[in-house]
């Protein structure tokens, strides 16, 4: 059971990854400018 979550929890980490690597390919503008203004 707890290999089964493992996985899930895995598959979900890369997948936000995967996301947020996408997000900044399309619009790495608006990424680098959320980005100044939050820090």
């Amino acid at each position: 059971m707890e290999n089964v979550v493992l996985i899930i929890h895995l598959i979900l980490a890369i997948g936000l990854i995967a996301v947020v690597l996408i997000q900044r390919s399309e619009g790495g503008g608006l990424g680098m400018g959320g980005g100044g203004g939050g820090a």
